[in-house]
């Protein structure tokens, strides 16, 4: 009853991927490219990850943290992608399958001999090898308690012995006005980790631009956004902004970006 619980768990994890990638309107491959597994020989984007996606999707493999992360922001259920997270903590079938295996209960009925004498083999190295696992993983979760402290107290200390000489981002913000409804993301160059969309005639306070990704009508310019929910981690192509203190009418105003607001540093 438990393993089929697990898998059930798995499954529908796998299925949240697919409704995630369809309700953003993306292919397999683009989804791939969306989340960076992409090289380019010769200038060339090629997606290398589409296998991968696909994979996911029916539950035979699992994605990184990080790419799961991406999923979140595009909109998953964290309550469903937890078991990834859960899965990283915990020993034994309730962890959920190492990365790269087989999802336990996804497919039962389609194993092959090859198949069947592989899974016999790993089980006979995995009860081999059960003595040592335990002592890494207790060891691993000692260097986990450990590295937590030493981050607290590095945090307590900068916050201690540091001058208050303002934050890293620029102090002062500057409002803007969007013209039309614009996507943000957290990487305004590779247009990844999607964040809240703006709304149109929506006035949110501006940290400072950086150049990005280049729209349709060349523009290269992205706001840093500073007000809630992007904090300071998001970005919007200045193209949806008036840019030239109106708040209302037409948006093609022939002004792209607000000149006086100030190069950020980095995209990041």
């Amino acid at each position: 009853m438990h393993d089929r619980e697990d898998g059930n768990t798995w499954q529908q994890f796998a299925a949240e991927l697919r409704r995630v990638r369809v309700a953003a309107g993306l292919s397999q491959t683009k989804m791939a490219e969306r989340l960076g597994m992409t090289y380019t020989p010769g200038g060339r984007k090629v997606s290398t990850g589409r296998a991968a996606v696909s994979a996911w999707e029916k539950g035979r493999r699992r994605p990184t943290l990080e790419q799961v992360q991406t999923y979140i922001d595009m909109g998953a259920d964290p309550a469903i992608m937890s078991v990834l997270v859960d899965s990283t903590r915990e020993s034994g079938p309730a962890g959920g399958p190492p990365s790269g295996e087989d999802v336990p209960g996804s497919d039962q009925h389609t194993a092959t001999p090859i198949d069947a004498a592989e899974i016999g083999n790993d089980q006979v190295e995995f009860a081999s090898a059960q003595p040592q696992r335990t002592w890494l993983r207790r060891r691993w979760r000692w260097l986990a308690a450990a590295a937590a402290g030493v981050a607290i107290a590095v945090v307590v200390a900068f916050s201690v012995l540091l001058p208050s000489g303002g934050p890293a981002v620029p102090a002062t913000t500057w409002t803007e006005t969007t013209g039309t409804p614009a996507h943000t993301w957290a990487d305004p160059v590779q247009l990844t980790g999607a964040g809240t969309p703006l709304g149109p005639r929506q006035s949110v306070q501006v940290l400072c631009r950086v150049r990005g990704y280049v729209v349709q009508d060349g523009d290269p310019w992205w706001y840093r956004l500073a007000s809630p929910p992007w904090n300071g981690r998001f970005y919007a192509t200045s193209d949806a902004f008036y840019n030239n203190g109106t708040t209302s009418g037409s948006v093609n105003t022939g002004v792209v970006v607000d000149e006086q607001l100030p190069v950020c540093d980095s995209a990041r």
